[in-house]
């Protein structure tokens, strides 16, 4: 195998692995969000989708701070200290998911509320069309931008010869 294809193939092998962490990851703080809008639903039942609403917005950020974590050390890699540039950009993509998660779990809410009268059932069944949606837009988010290593740092985390020959990746 070429020197050139055997990278290629050890980047694309990368990206799996880290879409497969991230997936793991996900599915964690997944577990933590539906387990605690399912103990706000049992706790305080509610059929009004504002009130859904609020329950999302802290059930989604219960598993922010794990996800940050997780995701920072062992989904992308990074084993520097954490920067205030990170927890900005993940702070700022937190913020745009619980309102894309919001507006879903809205809008799933509305068209179910007809349908669902279990509050339970309907609460989860708008969840779930909420997780399907950002899942994809989280990741590449936190991939692209969140955790974005600069040029310098891409080749010296992936251990590539001109890292280990100390020369500039152009």
């Amino acid at each position: 195998m070429k020197s050139s294809s055997l990278r290629r193939f050890h980047a694309w092998g990368s990206t799996f692995q880290q879409i497969f962490r991230f997936a793991l990851v996900g599915g964690a703080n997944t577990l933590i969000d539906v387990v605690l809008l399912n103990v706000l639903l049992w706790r305080f039942p509610t059929n009004n989708v504002l009130v859904l609403v609020i329950y999302n917005s802290v059930a989604y950020s219960s598993g922010a701070v794990t996800s940050f974590f997780l995701n920072k050390y062992w989904t992308f890699g990074h084993r520097q200290r954490t920067t205030w540039r990170e927890v900005r950009r993940f702070a700022l993509i937190l913020a745009l998911e619980i309102l894309y998660s919001n507006g879903l779990v809205w809008l799933a809410g509305k068209a179910l509320q007809p349908f669902i009268a279990n509050p339970t059932l309907w609460g989860n069944a708008s969840k779930l069309i909420a997780i399907a949606g950002g899942a994809l837009l989280s990741y590449t988010c936190m991939r692209f931008w969140t955790f974005a290593a600069r040029p310098q740092q891409r080749s010296k985390h992936h251990g590539t010869p001109e890292a280990n020959t100390g020369r500039e990746v152009e």
